[in-house]
């Protein structure tokens, strides 16, 4: 019995050591290029956290919420990444379109509805009116789960009266769109083929 256990304690400790031999190497979020299997793309500098929370945008009658919460060593399949995740309530002409915030605490990955991590420090893809090179800025993708479609969303920090803010633009993520005469129109996302200047306010 004493044998079993030991040979037991032997194999656990081997699987445990070649599990962390294959996450190796840690490599910084921002430097993707190739990516490499089994390693782990971490946020170094904690630079996701300042977007964590709940956001609210509001324009009139119609708004946006969305919660957003940072997940460590997440695998895909292929490697292992930092990920801020979330989920989203979208109500138009006071009239609830999406609610899907009550799938924030399952362990989704990247299957959530909000999902992302990519950081950029320059103002060249679709920035906000008041872009600054040097600063963070987040884009994540955003599951349109009424019509299939997906929007990518570009996140800066901001403070507005004292409070912390996000200030964002959000355009459709499927590219141009090209049609031949006579073909129907592509259905419009349900939140717009892009909106810009938004102000998120922290909850």
């Amino acid at each position: 019995m004493k044998s079993i256990i030991k040979i037991i304690t032997i194999l656990i400790f081997t699987f445990s050591f070649f599990n962390c031999k294959a996450q190796s190497p840690i490599l910084p979020l921002k430097k993707w290029s190739d990516e490499q299997e089994n390693a782990y793309y971490k946020d170094l500098n904690n630079e996701l956290n300042s977007f964590e929370g709940t956001w609210l945008y509001t324009d009139g009658n119609t708004s946006l919420k969305i919660v957003l919460e940072k997940r460590l060593m997440q695998f895909n399949g292929d490697y292992y990444t930092d990920l801020i995740v979330g989920e989203y309530q979208y109500i138009k002409n006071g009239v609830e379109k999406i609610n899907t915030l009550n799938q924030i605490n399952q362990d989704l990955g990247e299957n959530h509805n909000i999902e992302g991590n990519f950081i950029y420090k320059n103002c060249n893809i679709f920035p906000v009116d008041d872009c600054v090179d040097g600063e963070i800025r987040l884009m994540l993708f955003i599951d349109d789960i009424l019509t299939d479609k997906g929007l990518d969303i570009i996140l800066h920090n901001r403070i507005v009266d004292g409070q912390e803010a996000l200030k964002a633009n959000m355009l459709e993520s499927g590219g141009m769109i090209t049609s031949n005469p006579g073909d129907p129109e592509p259905s419009e996302p349900t939140m717009g083929w892009q909106t810009e200047n938004m102000m998120f306010i922290k909850q």
